[in-house]
């Protein structure tokens, strides 16, 4: 019995372990916004833009390019709610803290500094600076590291990140560690002195 004991214990360190290595690294992979570009204004270029100010929502279609900051996000189509009068905002009050949430849908394609992210749909709260993607193989990637699920959810302000899976497809997260010190910057300086 102490043999068994021995076997039962082992894969229940491993997948500690494991578990432990994978939170460290999904919080490497999405560092907090320390520029602080979810404050910046919101810039989206369109086709064709058609706003409704009795519901409070405005829609952009064809070519949808959303900017703030070093964050942007194309789509086939893009969604905004708001409160209040979007076109005449109260003096005082900037326009972007009028928006409740923006919505795109269609070939959403992310850059950011941090990462780059591919989704059928996209959701961002600016109050809370959440991104929700959705979709099949929704998919976020920095540098090496990658993170596929049906919905992913990234914290802009936190760093962290949820993703889950939908009916028979399976959440997977891909981690490569870098040499120990390669990530620090005195290591990037040295690389940057050989070159």
């Amino acid at each position: 019995t102490m043999t068994r004991r021995k076997w039962i214990a082992a894969p229940l360190l491993l997948v500690g372990w494991l578990a432990c290595t994978a939170a460290a690294s999904a919080a490497d992979l999405f560092p907090t916004d320390s520029a602080g570009s979810s404050k910046e204004p919101i810039e989206i270029v369109a086709d064709r833009m058609v706003t409704n100010n009795t519901e409070r929502w405005a829609d952009f279609t064809g070519a949808v390019k959303a900017t703030q900051g070093r964050f942007t996000m194309t789509s086939d189509a893009l969604r905004i709610h708001y409160e209040g009068d979007l076109l005449n905002p109260p003096k005082g009050k900037p326009v972007q803290e009028s928006i409740q949430k923006i919505v795109a849908t269609g070939r959403v394609h992310i850059v950011t500094d941090q990462y780059t992210a591919d989704a059928e749909r996209a959701e961002y709260t600016p109050a809370t600076d959440v991104l929700t993607l959705t979709g099949p193989n929704s998919t976020v990637v920095s540098g090496k590291n990658t993170l596929t699920g049906s919905k992913i959810v990234l914290n802009r302000s936190t760093g962290s990140a949820e993703v889950e899976s939908g009916g028979s497809g399976r959440v997977k997260a891909v981690f490569h560690q870098e040499p120990n010190g390669a990530g620090t910057p005195e290591a990037k300086k040295t690389e940057g002195e050989k070159d």
